[in-house]
């Protein structure tokens, strides 16, 4: 005996006086009613109606039995209707780790709007430079960039983001304004140390349709070696000191979008693409993927991440072209890779 559905249709039939009418309202046939209440009444050892010709009258047991279940049928109910809104409506904390540069100047600004659309969400966003750090483990999801093994995380690529090279108009008017990119080995280079601990002073930009030494047209590659007084793994070091007239950094055009709109920072060689751009990926557990907390917020991520892969306004574009060959090795510099050609 399904012994819910059994109280279910007692309390209608209850409610209602009649074994039919509780019938019609559960949507089941009449014969259906009668047996799982007839077995309830087996079950229970008590008469829980009265049957007669003014209809179903209940007992005193029954009386007894229907205010005793009702309160409970109702809780049930509750929680059933409290269980499918949470799963409309995303509720509870997911923890969100990323590179700190991305969530300061890529997600923040867009959260407002996020929590507007689900108030019931709370986020507790991390710094995490690298998939295998330990602040990484307590992490629902991850924006990074970088080449990393997913491993135990599932991984959803996200557009590249095109780089620019900038300065501040004081910096370009005392020190001189690069036309070609040989021209930054005579400028204060602000490097980036990339989360495997290797300094990015290699920077190689591309040109499709110039011509090469030869006069002949087709792609070129320069490469430079940077150099410079400043060197942190947090771009937001570099930013301040750019911003405040102290040298040349490489940005993405979409966390910098305020700066050089302002003019605060102007870009160089907007005719040549910089090259190997740290590939954008999200990764999440598992075990989360079906959960309305992570799904709605893995989209709003996704979104906002091809929204700022779309806003170069000509400055530039990107592509990832496999992991550089600098990566590779144990070496400190990512020049060190030109000796070793």
């Amino acid at each position: 005996m399904d012994k819910l559905k059994a109280i279910q249709y007692f309390l209608a039939a209850a409610q209602s006086g009649s074994l039919s009418a509780a019938a019609r309202q559960q949507g089941v046939t009449l014969q259906a009613v009668a047996k799982l209440v007839r077995a309830l009444e087996a079950e229970l050892g008590a008469t829980l109606f009265q049957r007669g010709s003014r209809g179903l009258q209940l007992t005193a047991d029954g009386t007894q039995y229907a205010e005793a279940c009702a309160p409970l049928l109702a809780q049930l109910q509750a929680a059933d209707d409290g269980l499918r809104q949470s799963r409309q409506r995303p509720q509870g904390t997911l923890v969100v780790g990323g590179t700190p540069f991305l969530l300061q100047h890529g997600i923040v600004p867009a959260l407002s709007a996020f929590h507007a659309s689900h108030p019931d969400l709370t986020l507790d966003l991390r710094a995490v430079l690298h998939l295998e750090e330990a602040a990484a483990k307590d992490c629902d999801l991850l924006l990074l960039h970088g080449w990393f093994e997913a491993g135990a995380w599932v991984r959803r690529e996200l557009p590249v983001m095109a780089q620019v090279t900038a300065a501040s108009p004081d910096y370009w008017k005392r020190q001189g304004f690069p036309r070609h990119p040989r021209d930054l080995a005579g400028h204060n280079c602000l490097c980036y140390r990339n989360p495997y601990g290797k300094l990015l002073d290699l920077w190689r930009y591309r040109q499709v349709g110039a011509q090469d030494a030869q006069g002949a047209q087709g792609e070129v590659v320069e490469e430079v070696v940077v150099r410079g007084w400043l060197h942190s793994n947090h771009r937001d070091n570099l930013l301040a000191l750019a911003l405040d007239h102290g040298g040349v950094v490489r940005i993405a055009f979409a966390t910098a979008q305020a700066e050089l709109a302002s003019g605060r920072l102007v870009p160089a060689l907007v005719d040549w693409e910089l090259m190997d751009p740290p590939p954008l990926a999200m990764y999440f557990r598992p075990e989360l993927r079906r959960t309305l907390r992570l799904r709605v917020f893995a989209d709003f991520a996704a979104t906002r991440c091809t929204e700022l892969a779309q806003v170069t306004d000509a400055l530039g574009h990107a592509s990832v072209d496999g992991r550089p060959a600098w990566h590779q090795g144990n070496s400190r510099r990512a020049s060190s890779w030109l000796s070793q050609r």
